[in-house]
């Protein structure tokens, strides 16, 4: 069997060298920038190259998580000087979310292993092999893969696999929430969740209430526990067990690696043997639940079982467990065996040898004197040889080439001492230094983008309805019509282009948000009739691209706003792939500027889709009944969030309590010069609909001003994200 890795977080110098204590492998840790957990302690520069080193000499490693998506002044003045210390020093991979990131790192620091982020929402083995072909070495695989899924990607790649294991699991898959972003101005995409998902929420189905009084955590799942089911994960093809907490504390750290390490270990050992203590998973439950665990996803789709839906219960401190692991873990420091020869003799040298990362070092002092009264023996030197405390190293054996008759100073033999463990941790270090391979890389200066001027201004609009269908498709301002597919029928689809073309309009298809396993082949067989007849598709995930250019088919592709394109790198790649882009949602008027969305689609109206999950709201309180059901949600201010039942690919999608509307600054638009604008129709009527697609005629097209309607909300247009 391989060796597979045990993965800890590290949210602290101290919780670092708790992990390395309690066995993990390697360690993921934050920076002082672009980690997805900016409210953690994270670490200074100078301290992630303290653990770094550390880690080296024990022969572990240090992964920094670059988990956030950048906007162009990040990637283009900060990154480099960001990155460039750690490289050099040996960093051991970077984790990644942006495809922007992916790009640079590549150009400017070739030898950096890259681990793609799960905030990737990378759904299958099409985009393993494009991103293994761009360079990354491991994939962090969404916490709702399913066991098949792994062996999927194991199969059709040589890349790592990392998979969670234990701790936290979010609602939403990673990458694909806005909750906190619309609801809080607070970014998951950007290190700052303020975790919305935790709060109370109702189920609400034709305004009644369907949860009970204290179930009201309807969005919280349990935190997972696979220990029962390592031998499983590990078979599926995971190289990689990673542990949730960064956020948690040091005993934690320390208690969950420690018995994870137990088990690893003992799998190892005799697989056939393998069996879990329920005292353990006690331990486990002692350290922190959320009422109890569960197996994540890699054995069921959803479940009830999955979800918390009281608040947790407040946990009595286990006092010896905790006193246990800070005893035997924190606050120490692992120390290498460390075989010492010593050789003083007359007329030579004093010279200490040993061996370290396949190399002998040796260091030579000053020529012993004649001893004039007590001359050196083998229990003087090996007492001053060996005092190795406080440094990486302890005794191991040491020997002896000592002549008779002999002195040297203390400080001479301390000193070489110190120069030999110096020499030593030089020569285990030396195999991580690198040099920065570019030079050329110089801080960009950001000029606003001068869009073309007296540019036409093209009206798009997404519907997911047949009634929302045919008032935009009698508009004659609106040039480009999209199809949710979710929501219409093969036949229905095939009406509707027919209705477009004859109206001179082009007609898009929007894919699903979620495109997993099988779903490829699913909706070419459920849309195959149709698909000729389109003019192009909106590309929800990189799967679906990937998956359509392996089928031959050919289309103008419009990546949607959550295939994020935040920096001109991240643009640079999709244009590569021959696809269009759509302006993201989290940059303000004057980012957006600055990276330019002149070859870009920009929404202007819509409730925007906040939470896309693989859990169902509605299957969590009755069982699944395949009818794409709309239910709401509504939380404790009273907001109401429209929840879609997307049965056909299983999956929930959760709209903000409010619509997108930027109509009110048309003026503002119209200076960016979007290649065109978007309207999102779902839950409208054909009246609202109407009424809309006529103020955005008048603001954009006349004119015209239009003021904010309540109950609208303009994202982040004026203030941005953090």
């Amino acid at each position: 069997m391989n060796q597979v890795e045990l993965l800890a977080p590290a949210g602290s110098y101290e919780s670092a060298l708790a992990a390395f204590n309690a066995g993990a492998d390697a360690v993921y840790a934050g920076g002082e920038f672009f980690s997805a957990r900016a409210y953690a302690e994270n670490f200074t520069t100078k301290q992630l190259l303290e653990v770094m080193d550390y880690a080296h000499l024990h022969g572990k490693k240090v992964y920094l998580t670059i988990n956030t998506l950048l906007k162009e002044q990040e990637l283009s003045g900060q990154l480099f000087s960001y990155l460039q210390p750690l490289y050099c020093a040996g960093l051991d991979a970077v984790i990644v979310q942006d495809l922007g990131v992916l790009q640079f790192i590549r150009k400017y620091f070739p030898k950096l292993r890259i681990h793609a982020s799960t905030q990737m929402t990378v759904f299958g083995k099409e985009t393993a092999k494009a991103l293994e072909k761009s360079g990354v070495s491991r994939i962090v695989v969404p916490r709702e893969f399913s066991l098949e899924e792994i062996r999927d990607i194991r199969n059709a790649t040589a890349l790592e696999i990392e998979s969670f294991v234990h701790g936290a699991l979010c609602y939403c898959y990673s990458g694909q929430c806005l909750l906190s972003s619309f609801v809080g101005g607070r970014s998951g995409n950007r290190g700052r969740c303020a975790q919305p998902c935790r709060m109370e929420y109702d189920y609400l189905e034709n305004n009644r209430k369907i949860n009970g009084k204290n179930q009201t955590y309807l969005l919280s799942p349990k935190d997972i526990c696979t220990l029962k089911i390592l031998p499983q994960i590990i078979a599926s093809g995971v190289t990689s067990l990673k542990i949730e907490g960064r956020m948690k504390k040091t005993e934690y750290v320390a208690g969950v690696v420690s018995i994870y390490r137990k088990y690893l270990d003992l799998y190892a050992a005799n697989p056939s043997a393998y069996q879990v203590l329920e005292q353990d998973i006690q331990n486990l439950m002692d350290l922190f639940h959320r009422n109890g665990f569960h197996e994540s996803y890699y054995m069921q789709h959803n479940g009830k079982n999955m979800i918390s839906l009281q608040k947790p219960q407040f946990r009595v401190e286990n006092q010896e467990l905790t006193e246990f692991l800070r005893t035997q873990y924190i606050g120490k420091k692992l120390k290498i065996p460390l075989d010492i020869s010593v050789t003083c003799l007359a007329g030579q040298p004093f010279r200490l040898d040993t061996e370290a990362a396949g190399k002998n070092i040796s260091v030579t002092g000053p020529v012993p004197s004649p001893a004039k009264s007590t001359p050196l023996n083998q229990e003087t030197l090996g007492k001053h040889i060996g005092k190795l405390g406080g440094t990486s190293f302890e005794t191991g054996r040491i020997t002896f080439d000592l002549g008779d008759g002999l002195f040297l100073p203390v400080s001479a033999i301390n000193d070489l001492r110190r120069t030999l463990i110096q020499k030593t941790e030089e020569a285990i270090l030396s195999k991580y230094r690198r040099k920065t391979e570019r030079q050329d890389f110089t801080a960009q200066n950001m000029e606003m983008e001068c869009p073309p001027e007296g540019k036409t201004i093209n009206l798009h609009c997404l519907v997911w309805n047949v009634s929302q269908f045919l008032v935009v498709s009698d508009a004659p301002e609106v040039k480009r019509i999209y199809l949710e597919a979710v929501q219409f029928s093969p036949e229905k689809i095939r009406q509707c282009i027919a209705d477009a073309h004859r109206k001179e309009k082009e007609i898009y298809l929007a894919l699903p948000y979620v495109f997993r396993k099988d779903d490829c082949e699913k909706f070419l067989n459920d849309f195959g009739a149709a698909i000729p007849l389109l003019d192009g598709v909106l590309i929800r995930n990189i799967e679906q691209y990937f998956c359509f250019r392996k089928n031959q088919v050919v289309f103008d592709y419009v990546f949607d706003y959550n295939v994020y394109t935040m920096n001109r790198y991240a643009k640079q790649y999709v244009h590569s792939l021959g696809a269009k882009t759509t302006a993201p949602l989290e940059l303000n008027y004057h980012e957006l500027k600055a990276l330019g969305v002149s070859d870009s689609e920009l929404i202007i109206y819509g409730y925007i889709p906040v939470m896309i999950s693989a859990n169902c709201v509605r299957k969590t309180f009755d069982r699944c009944r395949r009818d794409n059901q709309m239910i709401q949600l509504k939380d404790k201010k009273n907001n109401v969030f429209s929840v879609q039942c997307v049965c056909g690919y299983c999956y929930n999608l959760m709209l903000n309590s409010y619509p997108l509307s930027l109509f009110k600054y048309a003026d503002r638009i119209r200076q960016l010069s979007p290649a065109s604008l978007r309207l999102i129709f779902s839950t409208e009527s054909a009246g609202q609909t109407e009424k809309i697609l006529k103020c955005a005629q008048r603001a954009f097209l006349s004119g015209q001003p239009v003021a904010d309607e309540a109950g609208t909300t303009r994202g982040h247009f004026m203030r941005g994200v953090q």
